[in-house]
């Protein structure tokens, strides 16, 4: 068994020595513009979100709409704190799939970043959990409840985690959003690989870290 313990939020990254203020998209078809072309950089593992983000849009429309971004030649980078790194660089001068837990602490740093929600924003939860032949089940079970108490929510707070608990608040959920339905990836997973692929993979598998 596992239970949520943290979430990540897709949103727009930016590097603003790159990106004024006033052009940041304001919504998914903005970025669209031709403006955009060749700006643009996605994560390469987040069929997730595009799956979520299609089905939002109806899943003809989505999926028209995905044709039309990947016309774009979207940058695409494996692993999100790299990406977010590369923002901060000013290799990437947009993240279209940035967390912004990611953003928020190069931001913090320094960096020459900062990030936009833009509707519908989708989150994902990240988990903890037992298993079920652990040496050491009494030790996991304490670490587990320490982690999901007030206390271990304030340190994934104080590290730049949304927490799950609603107990704790976070500046990194102030926006409506809804989390993406982990039935897509059990019962759709291999249907929205194989688009994903084909959109922006150049027909490659999608490769995930294990």
């Amino acid at each position: 068994q596992y239970v949520a313990d943290r979430f990540a939020f897709f949103v727009l990254g930016y590097n603003t020595n790159l990106v004024k203020p006033e052009e940041v998209p304001s919504s998914y078809e903005d970025l669209l513009h031709p403006k955009w072309v060749g700006r643009l950089a996605i994560e390469s593992t987040d069929v997730l979100w595009f799956a979520a983000l299609a089905k939002a849009m109806g899943e003809g429309k989505g999926l028209a709409y995905f044709r039309r971004l990947a016309a774009m030649k979207p940058m695409i980078r494996s692993g999100h704190i790299l990406a977010a790194q590369l923002v901060a660089s000013g290799e990437i001068p947009m993240l279209v799939t940035a967390y912004n837990n990611n953003i928020e602490t190069l931001k913090q740093s320094g960096a020459p970043v900062a990030w936009k929600p833009i509707p519908p924003v989708f989150g994902q939860a990240s988990a903890i959990g037992l298993a079920r032949h652990s040496r050491r089940p009494h030790a996991a079970l304490l670490f587990t409840e320490f982690v999901l108490s007030r206390d271990g929510q304030e340190v994934l707070k104080g590290v730049n985690r949304v927490p799950a608990s609603l107990a704790v608040d976070s500046p990194l959920n102030k926006f409506p959003h809804q989390m993406i339905d982990p039935a897509i990836a059990l019962d759709e997973g291999d249907k929205w690989d194989k688009s994903w692929s084909n959109l922006f993979l150049g027909g490659k598998p999608v490769e995930r870290d294990e």
